[in-house]
């Protein structure tokens, strides 16, 4: 995929003249006349941005302070490296050092050479498609490491990670939301009785469709076994138990079939409530958890709901 180049240089003829060879070249390009509007194009297009060409010599904020404002951009963002070449008419070996220590990575003399600029550009391609690569390993890993590989929903780790941004949000903005556990009901005589296989497949149905059931802004995660949680994000209190005896429905309405075997599933929900108290996450799980083993206790296949 050809390279998407910031262009930053106050002389607009230098300017016009890069953007001319590097579209020649097959790259494209945007622009900016100094370094606040670099600063601003960075913040616009960070995401799909592979290198920056950044003049040295320019008014209001200069090559190096920009640069180094977007490596400060870039460290509180948790964002990828940016190639950084500078141009600059001055050989100084200070400056060349100046432009390394600022954050640079490569330093191109004034008037630029269409062949050098040529032969730089092709090693910044290698080092942008290397950098594409090792980004959608990292997504890949991150996909790995956060999600179920039986169900493809949230492992438990995550889903205490996303807890912990829920609640956070909540204390922060005073928006409600519900946190249940729910466990399907004699699972173990589902695995003695159709095998460990069937028991997979039983999981991986009630997982489809509770999630298939759920906005976009809510989440589901196996916390273990056959064990797992569910937060609702903004929900009224008055609509909490209406909506989650309604995914207690979807799980026991139909059997799950596994190899023209039908195996009836119910399960047992524990819910809560959480309006931003202070009150720690091991807390609010607890009483999700106390809920549901109430709900086990006294007959399974039903919704146990206290609010606080």
């Amino acid at each position: 995929m050809p390279m998407k180049v910031l262009v930053v240089d106050d002389t607009n003829t230098d300017r016009l003249l890069l953007k001319l060879h590097l579209s020649k070249l097959g790259y494209t390009t945007l622009e900016a006349s100094n370094g606040q509007e670099a600063i601003d194009q960075f913040l616009e297009h960070s995401q799909d941005l592979d290198l920056i060409l950044m003049d040295v010599q320019m008014p209001y904020i200069n090559g190096f302070d920009a640069v180094r404002s977007i490596r400060k951009i870039q460290e509180q963002q948790n964002q990828e490296w940016l190639p950084v070449i500078f141009l600059s008419a001055s050989a100084e070996d200070d400056d060349i050092e100046g432009a390394i220590l600022a954050g640079g990575d490569d330093y191109l003399m004034k008037p630029i050479s269409q062949k050098v600029l040529s032969a730089k550009m092709l090693a910044m391609q290698r080092i942008a498609d290397m950098r594409r690569r090792l980004v959608d390993s990292n997504l890949a890993l991150e996909q790995l490491a956060s999600t179920d590989h039986l169900t493809g929903v949230a492992n438990r780790r995550s889903f205490e990670l996303m807890l912990d941004r829920e609640m956070s949000f909540t204390r922060r903005y005073g928006v409600p939301m519900a946190l249940a556990m729910f466990d399907l009901d004699k699972f173990k005589v589902v695995n003695d009785t159709f095998g460990h296989d069937a028991g997979d497949a039983v999981l991986a149905e009630v997982s489809k469709r509770i999630k298939m059931a759920l906005r976009d802004s809510d989440i589901i995660g196996r916390l273990g076994g056959e064990e797992f949680g569910i937060i609702l994000h903004n929900v009224k209190e008055d609509d909490v138990f209406k909506v989650f005896d309604r995914y207690r429905k979807i799980v026991a309405e139909h059997p799950v079939v596994h190899e023209g075997a039908e195996i009836p599933i119910t399960a047992s929900i524990g819910v809560t409530m959480y309006a931003g108290k202070l009150e720690d996450k091991v807390a609010l799980l607890k009483r999700a958890d106390q809920s549901l083993y109430e709900a086990k206790d006294t007959g399974r296949n039903k919704v146990i709901y206290h609010p606080l």
